[in-house]
């Protein structure tokens, strides 16, 4: 019976649009941003998708108390949970994103599982 080859070519192409793709999602990610407010809506804090601070906000009332310690723990503690939401974001999008380009490679020829890829690519035919 003869082995069906791969064009490997086509594989090479479909890599590159699947890195391209990457890339861009990569971009697009850096522009997300995240909010987390703390303190009953005292102390609020937005990220972007490379965790910058993009904004601080701190009520009057509470500066007015005049707690800086407390002023900094609830900053902290903005900033932490606002991470910790981009950090949602990102894993969800990648999450996404990997189902789709895994799922958008489509038929890359009679390749069988992937001890029958290695074995192609190495020459040989599949594994029994």
């Amino acid at each position: 019976m003869a082995q069906q080859g791969f064009d490997l070519g086509a594989i090479m192409k479909q890599a590159q649009a699947l890195q391209r793709s990457f890339e861009e999602n990569k971009a697009r990610l850096k522009q997300e941003t995240a909010t987390a407010q703390v303190g009953g809506g005292m102390v609020s804090a937005t990220v972007d998708g490379e965790k910058i601070v993009k904004e601080i906000k701190i009520a009057p009332e509470l500066v007015q108390d005049g707690d800086v310690s407390a002023i900094e723990d609830l900053v902290v503690s903005a900033v932490n949970a606002a991470n910790a939401e981009i950090d949602k974001k990102i894993s969800a999008n990648m999450s996404a994103f990997a189902g789709n380009a895994l799922g958008g490679l489509g038929n890359l020829g009679d390749l069988g599982n992937m001890n029958d890829l290695i074995g192609k690519f190495l020459g040989g035919g599949p594994k029994a």
